[in-house]
């Protein structure tokens, strides 16, 4: 019986070329159902990364607001990301120096490469005129008390951070 199992075919060539034309259309077919379905993952994951950036910064203004220990002062900070980079402005024009100063210093203590930070999505769409916007951002209101109240724009980027616009 052993002999019987070790026994080789001697016409034994490969594959012919029906069988590998065949393999390879299949191959083919699985490329082309599945490849849409990848990129639009990788999309959400762009828009995904975008959103937790940006969060993580709103968070770092957020924890320095509320620090007993540090003065971040009552202002409109507005914290934008685009292709170009990171960038931080503060509303109030007679310490606008001063108050940006303040703001990056909290940014780089709980966010510290946040001005190298870039957008990774094309797909963040402006809901007035539909077309896709080349930034994000986010403007956080501080109150003299240290609260905090936040607005998202585009508003979908909202929804990717679990909050909703205001």
């Amino acid at each position: 019986m052993l002999k019987f199992l070790n026994k080789k075919k001697n016409d034994n060539k490969g594959f012919s070329l029906v069988e590998l034309i065949i393999v390879v259309a299949i191959m083919a077919i699985l490329v082309g159902l599945l490849a849409p379905q990848y990129l639009k993952y990788v999309e959400k994951s762009r828009k995904s990364a975008d959103a937790s950036n940006l969060d993580e910064m709103v968070r770092a203004i957020q924890i320095y607001a509320a620090d007993a220990e540090v003065t971040l002062p009552a202002d409109t900070y507005t914290i934008t990301i685009g292709k170009g980079g990171t960038t931080v402005e503060a509303g109030t024009a007679t310490q606008k120096v001063d108050n940006e100063k303040v703001a990056k210093d909290a940014l780089n203590e709980n966010a510290p490469d946040w001005a190298k930070t870039k957008l990774k999505s094309n797909k963040w769409t402006v809901e007035t005129n539909s077309s896709n916007a080349t930034s994000v951002s986010a403007e956080i209101t501080v109150a003299q008390d240290g609260g905090t109240t936040v607005r998202y724009t585009p508003s979908t980027l909202a929804d990717y951070i679990n909050k909703t616009a205001k």
